[in-house]
C-alpha cells in the first residue's frame, strides 16, 4: 500500500513540475584584443544606471499582443533590465572610445564625462516589431563646456518566437543607441 502511495505522490510532483528556467543577459562575451594603454591622465566616461519605464524594469522578459503583456514563462532576464541595458551600453561605448576608461561602476574621482540615459519606450511586439526611444546627456566636469542633449527612436523587426529571438532583437536597439551616443571629448 505504502509503495502505490510513494509513486503517485512523486508522479504528482513531477507534473507539476515547471519547465527550466533560462537566464538571459544583454552583455556580450569579451573581445580578446590587446588593451590599449590609457596613460597617466585617461579620459574617463561614466555611465549612471539607465532609467527606464517602471513596468520594464523587471527579470521578466515581455512581449506586448495589442494591449496585453505576455510575460515569458521559460526565460528571465539574468538582472533587472535596466543594469543589463546599462551593461551592454557600457561594453558598446568601451568598444567605441577605447582610448578612454568608460566604466557603470562607482569612482572616487569625478569622470571626465558622465552619461546619462533615458528609455522612454522599449517595445518587442508578437508581430516581431521592437522600438526603442530613448534621450540622453553627455555632462562634462569641466563646467565651461557644453552639457550635451540628444534623443533618438530606433525599430528593428525580426523572429520573437523564442526568449532568444526577443533578447536579440532587444540587443540590436541597445547597439544602434550606442552608435549615435557622441562624447566630445573622447575621440
Amino acid at each position: 500500500m505504502r509503495r502505490p502511495a510513494l509513486l503517485l505522490g512523486c508522479g504528482l510532483l513531477a507534473a507539476c513540475a515547471a519547465p527550466a528556467l533560462t537566464l538571459y543577459t544583454l552583455g556580450t562575451p569579451p573581445v580578446v584584443s590587446g588593451a590599449v594603454p590609457l596613460g597617466r591622465t585617461p579620459v574617463v566616461i561614466s555611465l549612471t544606471r539607465v532609467s527606464l519605464q517602471d513596468d520594464l524594469d523587471t527579470q521578466d522578459i515581455v512581449v506586448r499582443d495589442g494591449s496585453m503583456l505576455q510575460r515569458s514563462h521559460k526565460g528571465r532576464w539574468a538582472a533587472r533590465l535596466s543594469m543589463g541595458i546599462t551593461d551592454r551600453l557600457t561594453q558598446r561605448l568601451a568598444a567605441r572610445y577605447p582610448g578612454a576608461l568608460v566604466t557603470d561602476r562607482p569612482l572616487t574621482e569625478t569622470p571626465t564625462d558622465r552619461i546619462l540615459v533615458n528609455i522612454g519606450r522599449l517595445d518587442v511586439t508578437t508581430a516581431g516589431i521592437a522600438t526603442l526611444d530613448a534621450d540622453w546627456l553627455v555632462v562634462p566636469r569641466d563646467t565651461a563646456s557644453p552639457t550635451v542633449r540628444n534623443r533618438a527612436n530606433f525599430s528593428a523587426t525580426g523572429p520573437v518566437g523564442t526568449d532568444q529571438d526577443v533578447v536579440t532583437l532587444i540587443g540590436m536597439l541597445l547597439d544602434k543607441l550606442a552608435d549615435v551616443i557622441e562624447v566630445p571629448g573622447a575621440h
